[in-house]
Formats: C-alpha cells, sequence, structure tokens
C-alpha cells in the first residue's frame, strides 16, 4: 500500500504526473486511486493530486497519513505538509540541500539542461522512481514514455527521465 500526495503551482505537470504513475500501475494490476483537488483552472496556482496504491475505498489521503509527498515547488511543500505521515518523505523540487526528512534535486535545472524547463516533473518521476519509492521502476516508466508516438517529446522526455535518474545516485 502506497498513500501520496503530489503537489505544486498550475502549469508543472502535477496531473501529468500523476495520470503516468497511476497509469503503469494499473497496467501492473494494481489498485490504484487517484484526485486532483485545487487549482487546475489557474496556470501557477496552488494544485495537488491525491494516489493511493492499494485497497482503499476513498482517492483522498488523510491528515498524517501519505507515505510520500513530491512536491515541485517549495511553496507548496509548506502548503501540504500537513498530509504527510510522522515517519513520511517529502521529495522536493529545490536547489538546497537534503534535511533527514527531504530528499531534493534542482528538477529545474535539470529540466533546463534536458532541454525544456517544463520537464521537471518527468526529472521528478525519474528521481522518485530510482529512490525506489514507488512501486514502478525507472526501466516501466522508460518503456511507457517511450511509448509517445511524438518523437521530439519522446527523447526530451527519456532525457529528463534519466537526468532524474541520474540525480538520485
Amino acid at each position: 500500500m502506497l498513500e501520496m500526495i503530489l503537489c505544486g503551482r498550475g502549469g508543472q505537470g502535477i496531473v501529468f504526473l500523476t495520470r503516468m504513475i497511476g497509469q503503469i500501475l494499473i497496467a501492473k494490476g494494481l489498485d490504484v486511486l487517484s484526485s486532483e483537488t485545487h487549482g487546475m483552472a489557474v496556470r501557477g496556482g496552488s494544485i495537488n493530486s491525491h494516489l493511493r496504491v492499494g485497497p482503499f475505498h476513498s482517492p483522498l489521503v488523510r491528515e498524517s497519513h501519505a507515505d510520500v509527498l513530491v512536491s515541485l515547488d517549495p511553496g507548496e511543500t509548506a502548503n501540504n505538509i500537513h498530509f504527510l505521515k510522522p515517519d513520511g518523505l517529502v521529495v522536493e523540487n529545490s536547489p538546497l540541500p537534503d534535511d533527514p526528512r527531504t530528499r531534493r534535486v534542482d528538477a529545474t535545472r535539470l529540466a533546463r539542461d534536458a532541454g525544456r524547463a517544463q520537464l521537471e516533473n518527468v526529472v521528478m518521476l525519474g528521481f522518485v522512481s530510482a529512490l525506489g519509492l514507488l512501486p514502478v521502476s525507472a526501466d516501466e516508466i522508460k518503456a511507457r514514455l517511450a511509448q509517445d508516438p511524438r518523437e521530439r517529446v519522446r527523447a526530451l522526455n527519456l532525457k529528463a527521465l534519466e537526468a532524474g535518474v541520474a540525480a538520485a545516485s
């Protein structure tokens, strides 16, 4: 079982990230529930998604129950930290150093280096998968991203994923 919150600002790809993880897990035969709960209509507005893997009846993660909080924006980490359980882990897009409860990666810089700043969500996906926080491997994500029929999009996504995986090493 896994309970996860993914958060950021509108336009950072939280919905894409949640959908990608969910689709891969469903293809593996796992029970998945998800829900986007805030700000999708406003670019730059607060957004979070709840993702639950296991025999749950509701898609919403209760306060202090999330195993992992994946944040594309440090301000949104603060807005959503109440979902994290006491022994949970924050994975944050930030150039700051790690601390005991938080693993950080400068996904924005790595995405720019990979060719597009908008790929920070895919960098984070690679980072989180390489940390072993998902019941899905980086190779399974890579296989899914490789199915995109748009050659340039496929190449950029795969490069961003690999950057995230490398950053976790």
